[in-house]
């Protein structure tokens, strides 16, 4: 028979779902207005695209520079202090916006205050990686962080369609909704995250990067592998940036796709990850596949999506090609945040988490750019045969930087 108060009992002791759920608090609010700011200062304020498009490479340039500051925060004031400190300044900056938006500020304060917003959003998701590793053997931590990426995703799926449900309103009142869900989220985090009893183990006591001053350049220039593992995961996440980018103009100018197939090629990805996130991994830690097997796995998914849309012709064929690469991503995100986990040490974790973060900003940021040039003078085989090649690289730097096994792990 089934037993919810049971169900309910253990879902409370779940360190992962508890975890997923601060996540989700601090997706949701950034999703419900995210793609709704280039509507507003194009139709609401009437500023030209090409001047609110700069939006976006402020927001790239925040996740670069952010995400090493805020790693040693988590290491000087402990991990409990910067996720929160993340979660509650981001919804104070959200309340601030709020009041340019009323006031019609210019351009550039609301631009500048935005990126602003985005980098201390890094404090939250630095913070996370390194406390996740703290709570976590090494062999638990591709489930546990499944259960996060299912929680950022549904932040993700239900943000928009607040979103559109309140487009209506006045916009200043979006960012006051999305102040009030931070403070909710900084308010749960607290609560259920370090006030859970036995649940959480007292990790916020963790101020040892102060206490033992260990060197972060030993562990980073002097671990070749580290160094070889986040050089991977910068020409990895080059080629996953083009998912968001170069192939949505690549669907819609070249092979003709609309905008409302497009909207549907995008939930897939997203439903899929939601669907299949936990059981295939927990899948194939039954099957005995290690961390670096994992990352294979998820690699050559990649290329063969990448390489499927050399060769696709209408949005049901890109839809199979996206489909691939989903599977890909649901086999590489948590094997590549464990890959680097095998390398840190606890006095260094928020660091070393930090550049593991820098790396994917970069990635992210140079990505595009690199897809843009690329579009304007390949044909699609050659594009996205020549993007693949990131993935073949990343492969490369994996198979030299990744630990093989629990034996190998530095914590």
């Amino acid at each position: 028979m089934f037993d919810l108060k049971k169900v309910f009992n253990s879902v409370k002791r779940d360190k992962g779902i508890i975890l997923a759920a601060a996540w989700s608090f601090n997706q949701l609010a950034y999703a419900i207005v995210y793609p709704f700011i280039p509507i507003y200062l194009c139709n609401d304020r009437g500023f030209d695209y090409k001047l609110v498009s700069l939006v976006f490479p402020l927001l790239g340039l925040a996740a670069i520079v952010a995400p090493v500051p805020c790693g040693w925060l988590a290491d000087k004031s402990g991990y409990k202090f910067t996720m929160l400190f993340g979660q509650a300044m981001r919804g104070v900056m959200f309340f601030l916006m709020a009041f340019l938006v009323y006031f019609n500020a210019p351009f550039w304060t609301f631009a500048l205050t935005l990126m602003l917003n985005a980098a201390v959003g890094s404090a939250f998701t630095v913070g996370s990686d390194a406390y996740l590793f703290t709570i976590t053997k090494f062999e638990e931590r591709p489930i546990y962080y499944s259960k996060i990426r299912i929680g950022m995703n549904l932040g993700w799926a239900i943000g928009p369609m607040l979103g559109a449900f309140f487009a209506k309103t006045p916009f200043w009142l979006f960012f006051c909704m999305t102040g009030i869900l931070c403070m909710i989220g900084t308010a749960y985090t607290y609560y259920c995250c370090f006030h859970g009893g036995k649940i959480f183990e007292k990790v916020e006591k963790e101020k040892v990067a102060v206490a033992e001053k260990r060197s972060i350049k030993k562990d980073v220039f002097g671990n070749y592998r580290f160094l070889l593992l986040i050089s991977g995961t910068l020409f990895l996440m080059m080629l996953a940036s083009q998912l968001y980018s170069t192939m949505s103009i690549f669907a819609t100018q070249t092979i003709g796709v609309t905008s409302k197939e497009l909207g549907f090629i995008y939930s897939l990805n997203g439903f899929m990850v939601l669907a299949l996130q936990i059981p295939i991994v927990a899948g194939m830690k039954k099957l005995n596949i290690n961390v670096l097997g994992q990352l294979m796995i998820g690699v050559l998914l990649y290329i063969i999506g990448y390489m499927q849309l050399g060769f696709v012709g209408s949005a049901w064929t890109i839809a199979i090609a996206v489909a691939v690469i989903t599977l890909g991503e649901i086999s590489i995100q948590p094997a590549l945040y464990t890959a680097v986990s095998g390398h840190t040490v606890k006095e260094n974790a928020g660091r070393m988490f930090s550049i593991n973060s820098l790396m994917r900003g970069i990635g992210y940021a140079v990505g595009p750019w690199v897809g843009g040039q690329l579009f304007a003078v390949c044909t699609p085989l050659v594009m996205w045969g020549l993007l693949s090649l990131f993935a073949v690289i990343a492969a490369v730097m994996f198979v030299f930087g990744t630990v093989r096994n629990k034996s190998e792990v530095q914590n």
